[in-house]
């Protein structure tokens, strides 16, 4: 069974709500119908009902088993904007204001999983990634890191990689612009935590860079080689290793040849980028010209499941995002209810 397969498969043992706010995309129609007819996720749309109808209609979809909400006719209204006048309120003027933001779909989608209204999110099929993570990172908190990031996953079936599994986390490639290796550091160790949970298996954690464990020298090498360093004290279990070329952490020949010493030995599972620049581009490369599979990208390190699409994804995609959020908003909801729970034990 395939990464995706077994995601879908997890999805549909307990169906989570999950929000579309750009609900007149026929790409997010297409997969937010293929997601409730396979009992992978319950979709709530949200926009003006007649015009997500007509925007449906135009692509023979139909949309009979899918809930549709409309923010300004929402019960629920005042509610998100009492909640995010308060989020914002040494940012913006009037209550007014506040409605305002709130009557866009994209935002609304947002504050109705703040409040417990859905079980995760899923925008950016038409708008920029800061449209969709830079409210995210205001409405929501960060659990178990200090960093919002991105993961990425890619399914791949090369057999000269040391990787054997088939599959990749990669990260930042959409959020993170030029961390530095404190906070690179921190985004090893938070995707190292996604490999865990997504496949119930140890990551190896590979910091990427032009160099290999000095072969150049700069000052993005060093604050590679930093960042690992700082990882192997925060998590002295953990196999990582850095800085390291791409093919020295992924291709256990080449490794014997430029990082012999290296405790990955080429079998590197999860792949850090020095910055958004690397990691955008050899993500859009791995996209285009293989034949992996690429599946994000997805946040990770928020106590909700927000996940930002590309713009270029296909329907395909969308429906498999909607399962990859449904399975981390099912872990988010357990998290949540177990610290309830020993809340009150202790009382």
């Amino acid at each position: 069974m395939s990464f995706i397969e077994n995601i879908i498969k997890q999805a549909k043992q307990d169906r989570k709500t999950i929000v579309l706010p750009e609900a007149t995309d026929a790409r997010i129609l297409n997969a937010a119908v293929r997601s409730v007819n396979e009992g992978t996720a319950n979709i709530i749309l949200v926009g003006d009902e007649n015009e997500i109808k007509k925007a449906a209609n135009s692509e023979n979809i139909d949309l009979g088993k899918i809930k549709i909400i409309n923010p300004n006719e929402s019960e629920k209204l005042n509610e998100y904007i009492d909640s995010y006048f308060d989020t914002y309120k040494n940012s913006i003027t009037s209550r007014e204001e506040a409605k305002q933001k709130v009557l866009d779909p994209l935002i609304f989608g947002m504050m109705m999983v703040k409040h417990d209204d859905a079980d995760g999110y899923i925008a950016g099929a038409t708008h920029s990634t800061k449209d969709v993570l830079q409210p995210t990172m205001k409405l929501f908190r960060t659990v178990g890191t200090r960093i919002l990031s991105t993961v990425t996953f890619i399914e791949h079936q090369n057999e000269d990689f040391g990787n054997k599994d088939g599959l990749f986390l990669i990260s930042d490639c959409a959020l993170n612009a030029e961390p530095g290796y404190l906070a690179l550091a921190e985004i090893g160790k938070t995707t190292a935590n996604s490999y865990r949970f997504f496949t119930k298996k140890e990551p190896k954690v590979a910091f990427l860079s032009f160099s290999t464990h000095g072969s150049a020298s700069s000052r993005s090498t060093e604050k590679v080689a930093k960042a690992a360093e700082r990882l192997r004290k925060l998590e002295p279990k953990l196999i990582s290793d850095g800085e390291l070329q791409m093919d020295a952490a992924i291709m256990p020949q080449v490794a014997k040849s430029k990082a012999p010493d290296s405790p990955l030995k080429g079998e590197a599972n999860v792949l850090i980028f020095p910055d958004i620049n690397t990691g955008n581009i050899c993500y859009k490369i791995f996209e285009r010209f293989s034949n992996a599979k690429l599946y994000g990208p997805v946040c990770q390190g928020l106590n909700k499941a927000i996940t930002d699409l590309s713009r270029a994804c296909s329907a395909e995609r969308v429906f498999d995002t909607i399962a990859i959020t449904c399975v981390q908003a099912q872990a988010l909801n357990k998290a949540v209810t177990e610290e309830k729970d020993m809340h009150w034990r202790e009382l």
